[in-house]
């Protein structure tokens, strides 16, 4: 069938025809596939093989609970072109009980127009709204997830619908395809009650999913324009040159050698983050490391990139790299020691900070949530400054910690003293005694929340370095990532992210930091084996997180956060201090995976 032929059966069913289709149902869902022969079930061809999918895969036919994930991440293509044209529709609805619904490629619905009150309670009663999944494997056969499987329009009437929800609904879908590519990137739907339906459903649905494809045209034309001209306009240069926007990047033959799988979902958010309002040099997460590029903002609004060209300095790596473009006198130090010795930590600052204490001569204190790697960071920080391998002692475990500690320093072996702020007794003067020995001594304490006393005992002996959540340091998640495979067999170590996985690891908030992306990257590359990690081999939690928006996403998370955990998880208490309806923190939990 060509694309361009609507399904077209009756729209209408008398109730014995609504009868006789509802017995046919149910006597293929208790007899099994082979109850009756392909072809001799009486409905619609495609009516047919998507029940027996339906049945196949195990589909519940009873009303369910539908999966739900807030529609933020929408096509942007999509989104740009469907919304002009529905709210143009709008007033033309504005009297007639029919609902306009959009979903994306996956099956969930990302906008419902529903004006007519009547048409609304209906559709909410079959949780017929935004960010419910509508796919044929959530809810069997419908408007919406049959079109995106047949990939033609399809009508749906009453008891065609294979779950009982949707028996009260009748439903004409067309799928949306992006023109230059063939990508399908959604649906649209006309949805009613069985006593609504209009003979023209189909017709009209086929039309208003047109009328977006066309404006995907436009859309994607002026897109495409503006980003091939400003690729033109910078491969004169001579010199790497990239071009990024919401969906796309452009590179030259010489910037190819910055790009991989996961530049994009690092790089975009990265810029729309920190990007100047003008060009200017800055340093950027590509797949080699952190740069310094020279980043141009390019448009603005719905259309807005970057250009950025990267610059012919050392590779500021994520381990390595310094704040500011000029050298440091600890980079001086550090060249006149010789070979340069294990970095320390993948943030500059950090970096900066403990090269600045160590050319001092000073004990560090690492501080930070748990899972920020305290521990590996300071061990890092004493190799090559002691003999041998640097000592670890934990005072709340180790009755005897001081004597084996003083005995190791006595010896020039660099000491860690872990987890100071759970020592049974403050331990200051232990500490400086250690430290009088000479020998390089560091710390690592969790301060958020630790009383006066251990917080004055670490700062009068040790200079605090701060380790930073990993949600802060998204830029450096490639980097991070490709080390840990590196330590992994063999046969893990090749383990290769399809992009759609870096996209969902950088939106992320990683409340186990470090510790938590390494369990996750080992558990991946030994369920991957080598190969690559797709979308649907990541936990629940990762498949489903949306790309990352910024600071001003994750500041409202930790304010939800930090609201159910002052509240001790009471989520009227905390809505209430949020000063938002107890229904909008629910959605709010959702969205940010809080519960």
């Amino acid at each position: 069938m060509r694309r361009d032929q609507v399904r077209n059966p009756p729209a209408t069913l008398t109730s014995a025809e609504r009868e006789r289709i509802r017995a046919t149902r149910e006597s293929l869902l208790d007899g099994g596939l082979l109850s009756a022969a392909p072809g001799a079930v009486g409905v619609p061809r495609y009516i047919e093989k998507s029940w027996r999918r339906c049945i196949g895969e195990n589909v519940p036919a009873a009303a369910t609970d539908l999966a739900y994930r807030a529609p933020d991440d929408v096509h942007p293509i999509l989104r740009r072109a469907a919304g002009p044209v529905l709210e143009r529709l709008q007033d033309s609805f504005a009297d007639v009980p029919v609902a306009m619904v959009l979903s994306d490629a996956a099956g969930r619905i990302v906008l419902r127009c529903a004006p007519h009150r009547r048409q609304r309670d209906v559709m909410d009663r079959a949780s017929a709204a935004e960010g419910f999944d509508f796919s044929e494997h959530s809810i069997g056969t419908n408007g919406i997830g049959t079109v995106l499987v047949e990939r033609q329009p399809v009508l749906v009437r009453g008891p065609e619908h294979y779950n009982a929800l949707l028996e009260q609904l009748t439903c004409a879908g067309t799928p949306i395809i992006e023109p230059y590519t063939g990508v399908l990137v959604g649906s649209f739907s006309l949805a009613c009650t069985l006593r609504d339906v209009h003979p023209l459903m189909t017709v009209m649905a086929g039309d208003i999913g047109r009328q977006i494809e066309a404006r995907m045209v436009d859309e994607a034309g002026d897109r495409h324009r503006g980003l091939v001209h400003a690729y033109l306009s910078l491969d004169r240069t001579s010199g790497p040159a990239l071009v990024v926007d919401e969906n796309t990047v452009l590179a030259n033959r010489l910037g190819l050698a910055h790009t991989g799988p996961e530049l994009h979902a690092l790089l975009w958010p990265y810029l729309n983050e920190h990007a100047p309002p003008r060009p200017e040099r800055m340093p950027v997460p590509l797949a080699d490391g952190l740069r310094d590029a020279l980043v141009e903002p390019i448009g603005d609004g719905a259309r807005r990139a970057f250009s950025v060209r990267p610059l012919p300095t050392a590779m500021r790596s994520p381990s390595a790299a310094l704040s500011g473009g000029a050298r440091s006198r600890a980079d001086a130090v550090r060249s006149a020691e010789g070979p340069a010795r294990e970095p320390v930590h993948f943030d500059p600052a950090v970096e900066r900070q403990i090269e600045i204490a160590a050319l001092h001569g000073e004990t560090i204190a690492v501080t930070g949530a748990g899972g920020t790697g305290k521990l590996s960071t300071a061990l890092r920080a004493l190799r090559g400054r002691g003999t041998g391998e640097p000592l670890v002692v934990e005072p709340a475990l180790q009755p005897t910690w001081f004597d084996t500690a003083r005995s190791a320093a006595s010896e020039g072996r660099g000491v860690v003293v872990r987890r100071v702020h759970t020592a049974p007794t403050p331990t200051t003067a232990q500490l400086q005694a250690l430290i009088e020995t000479g020998a390089p001594i560091a710390l690592t304490a969790e301060l958020d929340g630790a009383d006066d006393a251990v917080l004055g005992m670490v700062r009068r002996v040790a200079t605090t370095v701060c380790l930073p959540p990993l949600a802060q340091s998204r830029e450096h998640l490639p980097a991070l990532v490709r080390e840990m495979l590196a330590e992994l067999p063999e046969t893990e170590s090749g383990t290769r992210l399809a992009p759609a996985v870096w996209e969902r690891l950088a939106g992320w908030h990683w409340p186990g930091n470090l510790a938590e992306l390494r369990t996750t990257v080992v558990q991946l590359a030994r369920r991957a084996g080598g190969g690559t990690v797709e979308v649907d081999d990541l936990p629940e939690e990762l498949r489903t997180v949306r790309r990352a928006h910024g600071l001003m996403e994750s500041a409202e998370r930790d304010a939800v956060a930090e609201a159910l955990r002052a509240a001790d998880g009471n989520r009227s208490r905390a809505a209430q201090a949020l000063g938002i309806g107890r229904n909008t923190l629910y959605r709010k939990m959702r969205e940010f995976g809080l519960g």
